[in-house]
């Protein structure tokens, strides 16, 4: 009997090891991921970008700023990636939208590409990162402040939806490719991104909340969005295994007018411009036109 039971502690003391072990590489791999910075620049693209520093939070994060055109009356997007990502992961989506007149500011969210930070959290703080860039854009004359957007992608689009409740003169919305809550879609993104299996999602999210000292559970948009008199915009992939489309369809239901919510078919999570680029690229700017240029385009200045 002793030895029986003996053995059981063994058993259980091994497993209560290795998984507390999974846990913990599953949390780092979600909360410090590798960096990358672009594989392409605007000189690829033949365009001059000013590169400018923002702090915020103790920090500084890198951008590439593009000045709108003339034409467009100082609309600016900015443009918010998604997890591991960089500014230059947007930069094929803000060169198509700069060509119809739109200005740009490309971050690199805390803790990705050349910003500062050590933590990534999904939304929650990065949030912070899209606040301070948009009040970096007022303090620029070729910006109107009466037309800047928000457009994040994925854990960006979280950021972007969380700051849109800080931000009530932000022009528009725009949410691609993200989460209803980072908690619900944890299950999904922990194989994926993480190679840790989803049962292990509760322990998981108490352990990221308690490394990052942030209730990380607290990144919903599916409940920031009803409290947003924004105009919005939702785009998705239709086949995002990622991020599944009925997560999208919830936050779009969820929303108060105006809203619109365009599914793009045969997209996945990371190729939704790169399947259409130039539907992409009209839907948005249809959009935009609509909301963030509507009263220049009534007043016949714009076409």
């Amino acid at each position: 009997m002793v030895w029986w039971v003996l053995g059981l502690v063994l058993v259980v003391g091994t497993a209560v090891w290795y998984t507390s072990r999974l846990v913990s590489q599953g949390a780092a791999a979600l909360l410090y991921p590798a960096r990358s910075l672009p594989s392409q620049t605007p000189a690829d693209f033949n365009l001059t970008a000013e590169t400018v520093r923002i702090p915020v939070d103790g920090i500084e994060l890198v951008a590439w700023f593009l000045p709108p055109d003339p034409a467009v009356e100082g609309a600016t997007l900015i443009y918010a990636h998604g997890f591991a990502g960089n500014r230059g992961v947007m930069l094929e989506t803000a060169v198509a939208l700069h060509e119809r007149g739109y200005g740009a500011l490309l971050l690199d969210l805390r803790n990705h590409g050349e910003s500062g930070g050590r933590v990534s959290t999904w939304g929650y703080a990065e949030a912070n990162d899209l606040v301070a860039a948009y009040h970096y854009l007022l303090t620029r004359p070729e910006v109107n402040p009466a037309r800047i957007g928000l457009l994040g992608k994925s854990m960006g689009g979280a950021a972007a939806a969380q700051a849109a409740a800080q931000l009530p003169d932000l022009g528009v919305l725009v949410l691609e490719s993200t989460y209803s809550s980072f908690a619900g879609n944890l299950p999904n993104i922990l194989p994926s991104i993480a190679h840790q299996p989803s049962y292990l999602t509760p322990l998981v999210l108490r352990r990221m909340s308690a490394l990052s000292e942030l209730p990380l559970g607290e990144v919903r948009a599916v409940d920031t969005v009803p409290t947003l008199e924004v105009p919005l915009l939702v785009l998705h992939g239709e086949r995002d295994q990622l991020v599944p489309l009925d997560q999208a369809q919830a936050v779009f239901a969820a929303a108060n007018e105006p809203k619109q919510m365009v599914v793009i078919p045969g997209a996945g999570h990371l190729n939704t411009f790169a399947v259409d680029p130039a539907a992409y690229t009209e839907q948005v700017h249809r959009f935009l036109a609509d909301y963030l240029l509507r009263d220049a385009m009534s007043d016949g200045s714009i076409p």
